[in-house]
């Protein structure tokens, strides 16, 4: 079953991006209102600034990783990883759902990946990592560890941007509200991948006291 439900993850998650991609790298390479035309390597880098892109990437090499067992994908098999992806994943579902999906609408291939990624992936993802992940290996200690990997993120987007003046999200555009602005709202976010980190590890101890290790 735990590997069926790994196997079932990747699907989720190579379906959802793979609409994704289709959807949008081919329609970047000529211009449009959205924007001047890309080259194909600055369209794919610009696919993968988008964090929601990341993140679900991320549950899929922590299925592959504990489906296949390579080491190289080593740090996708510890639980501290586990954990915060699932704070991540919860941001991103939560982030849409009421920041960004009232002034969206979708329909047909992209309404379906904008379902599988932002919803069905990462409830799956909260399912599988409450019913199959190794348990009783995080402490509240390891939440600065797991701001790492969003710090790095917020980084790369900024420094991105000061280049090419195009930022993923409207809370990370310096270029449009400021860098003052921008801290603010990144330190929002970081808390609240804080207080999602700090509600999985306590979910983790429960589950330890019904016998999931």
């Amino acid at each position: 079953m735990k590997r069926l439900a790994a196997i079932l993850g990747i699907v989720l998650g190579l379906i959802g991006l793979g609409i994704d991609f289709v959807a949008i790298v081919p329609s970047s390479l000529t211009a449009s209102a959205a924007g001047p035309a890309r080259d194909l390597l600055d369209s794919i880098i610009w696919f993968w600034t988008y964090f929601t892109h990341l993140t679900n990437l991320g549950l899929v090499l922590v299925y592959v990783a504990v489906l296949s067992g390579w080491r190289w994908l080593g740090w996708f098999r510890q639980p501290v990883t586990q954990v915060a992806i699932g704070g991540y994943i919860l941001l991103v579902m939560l982030y849409y759902h009421f920041m960004l999906a009232p002034y969206y609408s979708f329909e047909g291939p992209m309404l379906a990946a904008t379902i599988i990624l932002h919803y069905v992936a990462p409830i799956f993802y909260l399912a599988w990592w409450a019913l199959f992940a190794p348990h009783g290996n995080v402490r509240f200690t390891d939440i600065g560890r797991m701001l790492l990997p969003g710090l790095a993120y917020v980084a790369w987007a900024l420094g991105r941007g000061l280049v090419r003046g195009e930022y993923p999200y409207d809370i990370l555009d310096a270029g449009k509200f400021g860098y003052g602005q921008v801290t603010i709202g990144i330190l929002i976010l970081l808390i609240a991948v804080c207080v999602f980190c700090f509600a999985l590890i306590g979910a983790d101890r429960v589950l330890i006291r019904f016998g999931r290790r």
